[in-house]
């Protein structure tokens, strides 16, 4: 008899293998499906943690320094405690290094990762050092924040808005330039390439999170799609996309590449920013607030109980087809 074979990860993919294992984790305080977890301190507060695996050979683009690569992993695990509305006071680093890799390198590595801590305004507390195939590096991020002040990925209504921190299809853009050898005009390549190698955690909007009744808020670094797909399902609700947030150069790109520009902003990325929403009696408030911040928030839509999944009526978009999916580890999509 043909022994069965087993059963892989590549099978199954991320989102089915953490649906498996979900019985596993305590999750007192947060649920399962979001990227933090949050404990009970003696004081009554909360203890908010997130730790995220910056791996060489899927999370660092050709062409990226070591000091980026040190910012890049700080930033990863910081953006999730923000979108908690929650200040970051420190970081752990568990680094795993070749043994063939320079000590210049590998100090490059930890320089910039306390670079990108301070920027941050936290600690850099040190971690735990180890040898592996490839660069390694996983950070441990965590702030404190009362009960009531957690802002969670569930609790919206039909009828709130959806707002994002920022336009996409830049770190799109830099994936098929690196990857696929896309040609990128001059005029566009260095914004491009700060994009995807300098992404940034959305800090200076903590400010906005904290003292203002934001009802749910989740960071798009698994991409748009994904990101709004998540919030749907949590939140048993559609999503009407009215404002589809694309950089212009975007639109003009996916034009001269025969390229759809929805993929370009749905699929990509790595981008970092907060996706949040709030009462549309609010509206007024946060805007001006943002506005007198010299920030910037981008209205994408809103939550439909008349609908499922997300439908866009953004006339400019609305004859392009809609991504499928986003992308999943383990799949290789």
């Amino acid at each position: 008899m043909k022994e069965r074979r087993k059963s892989l990860l590549k099978d199954i993919g991320e989102k089915q293998f953490l649906s498996k294992i979900s019985r596993y984790v305590d999750t007192p305080f947060i649920g399962f499906n979001d990227d933090v977890s949050a404990i009970e301190l003696p004081s009554g507060d909360l203890l908010v943690i997130n730790v995220d695996m910056l791996v060489q050979g899927t999370d660092v683009l050709p062409g990226m320094s070591s000091f980026q690569i040190g910012k890049k992993a700080v930033t990863m695990a910081v953006s999730d405690i923000i979108a908690k509305g929650v200040t970051p006071i420190g970081c752990l680093a568990s680094v795993g290094f070749p043994p063939e890799i320079s000590i210049d390198e590998a100090e490059t590595i930890i320089q910039g990762i306390k670079e990108q801590c301070s920027s941050y305004k936290c600690l850099f507390l040190g971690g735990d050092l180890n040898e592996s195939k490839e660069t390694i590096v996983d950070i441990v991020a965590f702030g404190t924040c009362g009960k009531t002040n957690l802002i969670s990925r569930k609790g919206v209504v039909s009828g709130d808005i959806l707002y994002s921190t920022g336009l996409f299809g830049f770190n799109a853009i830099g994936f098929e330039m690196l990857l696929n050898e896309k040609f990128v005009e001059d005029s566009l390549k260095k914004r491009i390439l700060e994009s995807v190698y300098e992404p940034k955690a959305k800090i200076e909007f903590l400010d906005i999170l904290q003292e203002l009744p934001i009802k749910i808020c989740m960071d798009s670094s698994d991409g748009l799609l994904v990101t709004l797909s998540d919030l749907s399902i949590l939140n048993n609700l559609g999503i009407t996309i009215t404002n589809v947030p694309i950089q212009l150069e975007v639109e003009e790109f996916a034009e001269k590449n025969d390229i759809n520009p929805l993929d370009l902003v749905f699929r990509g990325g790595e981008e970092f920013d907060l996706i949040f929403a709030l009462s549309p009696n609010l509206k007024e408030e946060v805007e001006r607030k943002v506005e007198n911040m010299g920030l910037k928030i981008y209205k994408i839509g809103f939550f439909d109980e008349n609908l499922k999944g997300l439908t866009i009526t953004d006339d400019a978009f609305s004859h392009y087809k809609f991504p499928e999916s986003g992308f999943e580890h383990f799949t290789n999509k």
